[in-house]
């Protein structure tokens, strides 16, 4: 007899919630050190906090670098079969990136640094 082997694929319809690993960095001005980075697959209804796994070390009010984090995120599938993940991170002043670029929004566009988000196909 032939040996043999399958994989089941479970059926992901809209609306449904799948984990997604995500994985980025962040940085803020002035050496203020990155304090907590969270992440959205629901369009802001529920945050999953990241976990800093480097920079996350750098000395008090001299954080020059960027931090690098990876989180499992739960999200919500859209009707084109993608996720939408945002990311806002929060620094030692508890400065946070704002939803939108409206209230920052100029015509050349410079100091936009609302939320990152990103479409992913799962």
């Amino acid at each position: 007899m032939d040996i043999d082997s399958s994989l089941k694929s479970k059926q992901r319809k809209p609306g449904s919630t799948v984990t997604v690993k995500a994985s980025g960095w962040a940085w803020s001005g002035g050496g203020r050190n990155i304090v907590r980075v969270d992440i959205t697959g629901d369009g802001g209804e529920s945050w999953a906090t990241a976990n800093i796994v480097k920079g996350g070390d750098q000395k008090f009010g001299r954080a020059w670098a960027w931090v690098f984090w990876e989180c499992d995120v739960p999200a919500v599938i859209r009707k084109d079969g993608t996720v939408q993940l945002s990311s806002k991170a929060v620094d030692l002043a508890f400065n946070s990136q704002p939803e939108s670029v409206a209230p920052a929004w100029n015509v050349r566009g410079l100091g936009n640094n609302s939320w990152h988000s990103a479409a992913r196909r799962v």
